[in-house]
């Protein structure tokens, strides 16, 4: 009797034999291969490891989606990605159009309103390359994401989930692939399950403006971090008890962040890339602050007088380097249209182009933010330990 008491009260506190993990990957275009050397230290020295619940929002959908799909356990899936950044360009991803083609497109889509049109010909990039490499590398002929249902199907996973951004309601819709789950709808904030594919992929990493919306069902789809204003909520919502965030975005100092990366009036990289910071990178910094004051809220509670709420732990990891500078050190050996892209937005004369880092698909800043990434981890291997160990409780962990 006293045994199940115990387990009774140690389920109230948040002390337990087990937890429900969760994983969750924001956006940040190419900084996302960043997320891919966290996850390889993990796997390294946690290799007994899983994440049941996993969730993705804009370039994080890759990583998630191959993570899930992979049905050889988290240690391989981990080693397939690393060596899909290690390969990755940016002729993976897009193909860039020439004037000319961006001219006639804008020219001959005036007043358009064939839905049924091929999304290839819309955005400045064409994304098809991005459409094959997934397919061919997430083994998904016919466009499924069949390693996920598998995965579902053994038990390995409880649910993954896609964030996207529906262009005609501006709700943000996350998709949801799982096992008894259920499913939510808030003002502007919804759920839809179902087998995930690759237009999911497609449609949750394509940045608003420059990569084509995606068409799910009878909608147009775009970049989940549009509206995602909590990009832990998909994760909440499917009951993980533990959630490892990986952040893209570098955690500036006081000092650093009053020093102005331009001196006058700024070019269009500098405005770009603060644009592309507070729709992609912002949120979860601030939701994060949000999930800590809930649980310092619940802690001084009694159980009882919680009314349903929940603790939630939370540990994200982010860059100790700010990638976005880093990006800088490679402007000197762009080529082709990405050059063009970088001398039209005065990207020089800024010393943090982020709007380059979110698009710099190669091989030499993938493998830097790699190892960056690994470090990162590697330094919180103490605090990873405790939260790893389900029988920690909640406020050792944090």
């Amino acid at each position: 009797m006293w045994e199940r008491i115990d387990k009774f009260s140690n389920r109230l506190t948040g002390l337990g034999d087990s937890c429900l993990y969760g994983l969750v990957l924001s956006g940040g275009g190419a900084r996302a291969a960043y997320q891919a050397g966290v996850m390889q230290y993990i796997s390294d020295s946690f290799p007994e490891q899983q994440f049941p619940i996993m969730t993705g929002v804009s370039a994080g959908s890759l990583n998630v989606a191959h993570l899930a799909n992979n049905t050889a356990g988290l240690r391989p899936a981990v080693s397939n990605l690393v060596n899909w950044w290690e390969k990755l360009t940016s002729d993976d991803v897009y193909r860039a159009k020439s004037g000319f083609q961006l001219f006639w497109n804008a020219v001959t889509k005036i007043g358009d309103d064939d839905d049924s049109a091929d999304e290839s010909g819309r955005g400045i990039v064409d994304t098809e390359p991005l459409r094959r490499f997934l397919r061919k590398n997430l083994n998904a002929d016919d466009g499924r994401l069949s390693g996920i249902t598998a995965n579902i199907r053994l038990g390995r996973l409880n649910a993954c989930a896609l964030v996207t951004t529906n262009y005609a309601t501006g709700q943000s819709v996350t998709w949801v692939e799982g096992d008894q789950i259920e499913g939510w709808e808030r003002p502007n904030r919804i759920s839809i399950q179902g087998p995930l594919t690759i237009d999911h992929i497609m449609a949750s990493s394509a940045l608003p403006g420059l990569f084509p919306a995606i068409k799910l069902g009878d909608m147009w789809y775009g970049d989940g971090g549009i509206r995602l204003a909590e990009p832990l909520s998909p994760a909440i919502h499917l009951r993980a008890d533990r959630i490892l965030a990986i952040s893209t975005r570098y955690g500036r100092s006081r000092l650093e962040a009053d020093d102005p990366a331009v001196i006058g009036y700024p070019p269009s990289a500098q405005i770009f890339g603060t644009l592309l910071n507070a729709v992609f990178l912002d949120h979860l910094d601030q939701d994060a602050l949000s999930v800590a004051r809930i649980n310092s809220l619940l802690r001084s509670l009694p159980p009882w007088r919680r009314k349903g709420m929940r603790i939630v732990n939370l540990l994200v990891i982010r860059p100790s380097v700010d990638l976005g500078r880093l990006a800088g050190e490679f402007q000197s050996d762009l080529g082709g249209a990405l050059n063009l892209l970088a001398r039209g937005l005065r990207s020089k004369d800024t010393k943090s182009p982020d709007w380059l880092s979110m698009l710099l698909f190669e091989p030499d800043y993938s493998t830097r933010l790699m190892e960056i990434g690994y470090d990162d981890a590697r330094n919180l291997k103490e605090r990873l330990e405790r939260f790893f160990d389900p029988g920690k409780r909640w406020s050792d962990v944090c």
